[in-house]
């Protein structure tokens, strides 16, 4: 019999609570994919008119996708609040304003990609609202540091729509059957390859990177010999790089002195990924991105993700 996502709620002290909320974001994931598939017959590609809150052009669909990842966040009957990267304040779902779980979600990651049909995804964490269940959640509920998260994952819609998640004991890929209507166990405990693989990074701007970056990755890349590879999704650049090894890169630069990724949508449930499958998290030489405390909903910061041996030859933090 294939191994479904019920085998979540085996695995580690949070997976049965984390299922029902895990299954959510698989219910989302379909709809998202099923709305990507007919976006161009359906009116949805393009720019919606407004922009999100980091001064970014929403796409209609990244808005459609928040909508969708909302709805069966409120279907689960398990969570209080959602972050979204699409939204300036947390989202409170009233009817279970009492409940536990926060979940913060980059709904559609690489959005730009869908003008060339290039891959795409959503990202998502799940924390314990920090002052408690009970009352109505406010923002600092989900100002959590990485190293308290719950439950963390990503949905790529490429080729297939696979769902990799983790529930603090290891990292597992589920690949969603359009026959059985279920995601399937595809790629079991996920280990990010000791050597080899590439680095992704824009590496047009490198002469714009702060802390001698460039410098670093020159040299990197002289020491260990690795190629580039870059998709332009964060989803789709580190699911390589977790299957493949090497390092996934994001520095500060002169336009963005403090980092271009946002740090509770992306850097922390990507770093949690990456630390669970044997990797490194890093946001400089010294502070792993799982340590930095979170002082508002839509901070950013340098990251540096992939094989430890990568990580360790780019930053120099051996």
């Amino acid at each position: 019999m294939p191994v479904t996502l019920n085998t979540l709620a085996t695995k580690g002290e949070n997976g049965a609570a984390m299922m029902p909320i895990i299954q959510g974001v698989g219910r989302a994931a379909v709809e998202i994919s099923y709305l990507l598939r007919g976006a161009v017959f359906r009116d949805a590609l393009g720019e919606a008119g407004a922009e999100n809150v980091q001064g970014e052009r929403q796409q209609k669909i990244d808005l459609l996708s928040d909508e969708i990842f909302l709805e069966e966040m409120r279907a689960t009957g398990h969570v209080c609040a959602v972050g979204s990267e699409e939204q300036e304040a947390l989202q409170v779902i009233d009817e279970y304003a009492d409940a536990e779980w926060i979940v913060l979600v980059d709904p559609l990651d690489g959005s730009s990609n869908l003008d060339i049909d290039g891959p795409v995804g959503t990202i998502f964490s799940v924390v314990r609202r920090k002052n408690g269940a009970g009352g109505r959640p406010v923002e600092a509920d989900c100002l959590c540091a990485g190293n308290s998260v719950v439950a963390a994952g990503y949905v790529l819609y490429g080729p297939a729509t696979m769902l990799v998640c983790s529930v603090g004991s290891g990292v597992d890929g589920f690949t969603w059957h359009p026959n059985d209507g279920r995601f399937e166990l595809s790629h079991p405990d996920i280990r990010v390859p000791a050597t080899g693989g590439y680095y992704s990074v824009n590496e047009s701007n490198a002469d714009k990177w702060l802390d001698g970056m460039g410098d670093k990755l020159a040299a990197m890349k002289k020491a260990t010999g690795l190629g580039m590879r870059y998709v332009g999704s964060m989803v789709a650049d580190m699911h390589r790089t977790l299957l493949k090894g090497g390092v996934f890169l994001y520095p500060a630069d002169e336009k963005n002195r403090n980092g271009k990724l946002r740090l509770l949508y992306e850097a922390i449930p990507m770093g949690f990924l990456v630390q669970q499958a044997g990797g490194k998290a890093m946001t400089s030489p010294t502070l792993s991105v799982l340590d930095v405390e979170p002082e508002a909903l839509h901070q950013r910061v340098p990251v540096y993700l992939g094989s430890a041996s990568a990580v360790d030859a780019l930053l120099g933090c051996g």
